[in-house]
């Protein structure tokens, strides 16, 4: 399609463009705008309709919406900004600078920059920061009737029809009711008789992470906000969940690798962001690793006494690292989940002690046989043996301790994964390989 776009508008057909496009939906076409060069992508967002611009304007990528807000006309500005759902436009302020923060909540109606103001008001990564106000209410005393009257009318500005949430005057959150339910119920029933008023719920500083597990374990389309005092001042929906869940997955991957996490896309970043995405974590890990030096000079009589001591090092550490990084990798993503509570961390570490025993004991065997294969000698091969034993459950035990303890100081456990993990495994591994070989040859 992209090809068929660029030859209409070399040939400056823009009703056959604005016809094809208004039958795509709005991801599609900002998928298209955002392949196109950027003088045409700007003529093919100025080609939409009012309603699906917007639309197409929340899917961009924040780079490309910046640099369109800079080729619109005042009014078009005016325009987008106002009809946003102020959930994507809080979105979008956060990812400019100040400055340019401050010029368009200027142009925003009164209403408007109210909310806009109140949203970026929470703190980052909260509820209240990624919540919309645009949900629909209804009274108690509604019939069925007046409550599909009010859906009606209310429906094409609301965020969300799913769910209504039901308030009382000074608009505490008394009910929640689904639209199925309004819609399978008879018209004369009230919606203090239909609703659930066992409402779940979350509060405007809770964390997005917490929203997220809460959205999830309950499968709900969108749940409600309330402040201090209970007062229903918003709702997040499914569909900011799930860009939630994919940025935090995102950032636990780019942690268990090293990488420092950024909201740029990898091709528009510059050769210097990742350098410096890269460079701090590489230092602090070549650090750690200067250790391994400074423990093979220790043992450097060791390994002069035995020389084939030194042909294993990779075998030990590799394993090691390997045993670390599959414990820590289990107990992150159960801790990412909620799978993990912290009153179940004894339970798991007890039971990750027998898993490195019984792996290490299997591995021990394996490796000392291809020691005492290898280098013919007896004494070598039972070294080997011994040393990947409590390697490898030394490595799952640091590999289950870490990210837990990285949870209790309130840190990312993805912080205590891949790089990290593989270097302390590798000092540890070095200390117990040698400290076991300085009791089996030398002694």
């Amino acid at each position: 399609m992209n090809q068929n776009i660029i030859e209409l508008l070399e040939n400056k057909q823009y009703h056959d463009i604005k016809s094809l496009l208004e039958t795509t939906h709005p991801g599609d076409i900002s998928d298209i705008i955002e392949s196109l060069p950027p003088h045409f992508g700007g003529i093919v967002y100025r080609l939409l309709p009012k309603d699906l611009a917007v639309s197409v304007f929340e899917n961009l990528d924040s780079s490309f919406r910046e640099m369109l807000l800079k080729s619109l006309k005042s009014e078009e500005v005016i325009k987008t900004l106002n009809d946003m759902s102020p959930d994507d436009r809080t979105r979008l302020f956060e990812e400019l600078p100040a400055h340019v923060v401050r010029k368009y909540l200027a142009l925003l109606n009164d209403n408007e920059r109210k909310i806009a103001n109140m949203l970026l008001g929470y703190k980052d990564y909260t509820a209240g920061r990624l919540m919309t106000t645009d949900f629909l209410e209804l009274h108690e005393s509604f019939t069925v009737t007046k409550a599909l009257e009010t859906i009606r009318k209310a429906a094409p500005n609301k965020e969300t029809i799913y769910y209504c949430y039901v308030m009382s005057r000074d608009r505490k959150l008394t009910g929640v009711i689904s639209l199925r339910t309004i819609l399978l119920s008879e018209p004369e029933q009230t919606i203090l008789e239909l609703m659930n008023s066992s409402v779940i719920s979350v509060q405007t500083d809770t964390l997005q992470e917490e929203v997220a597990s809460i959205m999830a374990q309950y499968d709900f389309l969108a749940i409600p906000v309330v402040d201090l005092e209970n007062r229903l001042v918003g709702i997040i929906t499914h569909d900011d969940i799930i860009d939630v869940i994919t940025e935090e997955d995102t950032e636990d991957i780019h942690l268990m690798g090293g990488v420092s996490a950024t909201d740029r896309s990898l091709v528009d970043l510059t050769v210097w962001d990742n350098i410096k995405r890269r460079a701090s974590w590489l230092i602090v890990l070549i650090i750690f690793q200067s250790f391994s030096t400074s423990i093979l000079e220790t043992y450097e009589s060791a390994l002069s006494s035995v020389v084939a001591l030194s042909f294993f090092i990779p075998l030990l550490i590799g394993t090691g690292g390997n045993a670390g990084t599959q414990s820590s990798t289990v107990v992150i993503r159960a801790i990412a989940t909620g799978e993990l509570q912290s009153q179940d961390s004894w339970k798991v570490i007890g039971r990750e002690f027998i898993v490195g025993f019984v792996l290490g004991s299997l591995l021990g065997i394996i490796g000392g046989v291809k020691a005492y294969l290898s280098s013919g000698n007896l004494l070598i091969g039972v070294t080997i043996g011994i040393s990947l034993s409590v390697v490898v459950a030394i490595a799952s035990m640091t590999g289950t301790v870490l990210p837990l303890f990285a949870e209790k100081l309130k840190l990312d456990p993805a912080v205590m994964a891949g790089p990290l993990i593989t270097t302390v495994v590798d000092i540890v591994g070095l200390i117990t390989y040698f400290e076991v070989a300085k009791f089996v040859l030398l002694t």
